[in-house]
Order: structure tokens, then C-alpha cells, then sequence
């Protein structure tokens, strides 16, 4: 995660961010979300970084492009994924053969995921090794609740940009050192706080 950290970094000062930070951090989202895996969070942090001020502009453009990305998943696996009789269709194939981490079992144990858990296994989709795109196109190939499914990106995957942006502009250029230290115990902490808002929630103590 360091080295990757500071590949970005190097990578992402070559270019004007100032005016284009926003929009690649869109596409780069948009993409990771709907059929194609990318270092989402390491980009965020690190155009973030170059110009703080920003950082809680870039956490709603990411929110955003998750949900748009989310949602064309969701579309994607709604009308291309499975025939009627819910074999894979030759797009579903040629995908798992030729995209990164989007293999078959990957996509049968997100099934289960969901199975198991519902939505709230996108609070969770953050600290798993499964490409978010796979529990797009499973939410929308298994007909699962769109605007649930909206919603809880919104939600979950919202939380996580706008606490990276609290934590840049708190702390700065040492944001970076405790991304490269800390990055997976923030992405757990993040997680389990909104589990128990919602466990709080559905009890009824709030």
C-alpha cells in the first residue's frame, strides 16, 4: 500500500489536479464501480492530498460516481448477465476471463454474501478482497431492491471518502503517513461505527 501510495502521488503531481482532480476521481470511480477494478481509494487519497482544500468536494464527486458507476452496474447485470435459464451469458464469460479479481468464484461468494447479509454487506465492501462492481452487477442480476441498493452506496461508501477528506484536512501532509500506516484499520473502524449505528438504530435506541 506505501509503494502504491507513493506511485500515485508521484504519478498524480505531473498533471494540473487543481482543475481536474474532481473529474478523474469521477471517472476513475464510476469505473470501479460498474466493470472495471481500480486503486479507487489509493487515487482519492492521493489527489486529496495535492490539494486538501478540496477534499471534501472530492468525497461528494466520489460518492457520487459510486452510486452512478453502482447503478450501471446494477444494469449491467440486470440485462446482461444471465439468460432465463440464469446461465452466464458470453458478456458475463468474456468478463470474468479477461477483467482482474472479476472471476467466477468471486462473484458466486458475493452472491452468497448477499444471501447471507442482504445490503448490509456493503457496509463491509470496503475491507473485502471483492471488486465492488461484482456486488453491482449481483445486486442487479439477482433483482435486489435498486434504490436500497442505491441508497446503502450512497451511505456506506459516502462515510468512508468524507472521514478520508476529515482526515486530510485535519491533519495534512500527515494524513499521508497515517494512510500508508493505518489505511485498512481506518477502512475497519469506518465499518464496524456505522454497524453499530445501525444495530443502535434497529433496536430502537435512536
Amino acid at each position: 500500500m506505501q509503494s502504491l501510495l507513493n506511485q500515485t502521488y508521484a504519478w498524480a503531481r505531473k498533471w494540473p489536479v487543481s482543475s481536474y482532480g474532481p473529474l478523474v476521481i469521477f471517472l476513475f470511480l464510476f469505473i470501479d464501480a460498474s466493470i472495471f477494478p481500480l486503486p479507487t481509494t489509493v487515487i482519492f487519497i492521493t489527489i486529496s492530498l495535492i490539494h486538501p482544500s478540496k477534499s471534501y468536494i472530492n468525497a461528494l464527486t466520489a460518492s457520487l460516481a459510486m452510486v452512478l458507476g453502482a447503478t450501471a452496474g446494477y444494469a449491467i447485470g440486470h440485462f446482461l448477465w444471465l439468460h432465463p435459464d440464469g446461465s452466464f451469458t458470453p458478456f458475463a464469460t468474456y468478463m470474468f476471463d479477461h477483467i482482474p479479481n472479476f472471476s467466477e468464484i468471486n462473484y458466486q461468494y458475493a452472491q452468497n454474501l448477499y444471501n447471507q447479509w442482504k445490503y448490509m454487506i456493503l457496509l463491509f465492501s470496503t475491507i473485502l478482497p471483492i471488486p465492488y462492481e461484482l456486488f453491482s452487477i449481483t445486486a442487479g442480476a439477482f433483482n435486489f431492491n435498486l434504490a436500497a441498493f442505491i441508497f446503502s452506496t450512497f451511505v456506506f461508501q459516502g462515510l468512508r471518502f468524507f472521514l478520508f477528506a476529515w482526515l486530510i484536512i485535519r491533519y495534512g501532509e500527515g494524513a499521508k503517513t497515517i494512510f500508508k500506516e493505518n489505511l485498512k484499520i481506518i477502512s475497519i473502524v469506518t465499518a464496524f461505527i456505522l454497524l453499530i449505528i445501525i444495530i443502535v438504530t434497529k433496536i430502537g435506541w435512536l
